[in-house]
């Protein structure tokens, strides 16, 4: 049984209402909007996208992020 899903309340919000959170590594954009807060799982209703360290990543091994 899965636990109920994070919910988008529980983190900040950029200025269009969105939990900005990077699809690979969970991290979730703080009010600043840098990536520093560490979410267990992907938050339900997030703007998943990449952020900075992992595209990064992506970079340096030649590949692009897909979302």
């Amino acid at each position: 049984m899965s636990s109920a899903p994070h919910s988008p309340h529980d983190y900040p919000v950029n200025e269009h209402g969105f939990v900005r959170q990077c699809a690979w590594c969970r991290r979730v954009a703080d009010a600043d909007g840098m990536y520093r807060l560490v979410a267990p799982k992907l938050v339900y209703g997030a703007s998943h996208g990449c952020c900075e360290a992992c595209a990064i990543r992506f970079v340096s091994r030649g590949l692009k992020p897909t979302a």
